[in-house]
């Protein structure tokens, strides 16, 4: 009887560690992902789309999200 109750404890203590394991894995990111910053984001002064504001083109003071948009921008 003694023994059942040994085996017993310990498969539940084993699970206990797999399970906090694989809670874990999880929470934390895969080591070496390629997770970037958050960026910074501007919304285009013709149709409002946001663009990252690296690759926002800048006319004046106003951010566009294509070529197209910032030669024919609306009116101030």
């Amino acid at each position: 009887m003694g023994r059942i109750i040994f085996f017993l404890l310990l498969a539940v203590l084993a699970y206990m560690v797999w399970r906090s394991m694989q809670r874990r894995d999880r929470t934390t990111p895969p080591r070496g992902s390629d997770q970037q910053a958050p960026q910074a984001m501007v919304s285009c002064a013709t149709c409002g789309l946001h663009v990252p504001r690296h690759e926002a083109l800048l006319l004046g003071d106003r951010f566009f999200c294509c070529e197209e948009h910032r030669r024919h921008p609306p009116p101030a």
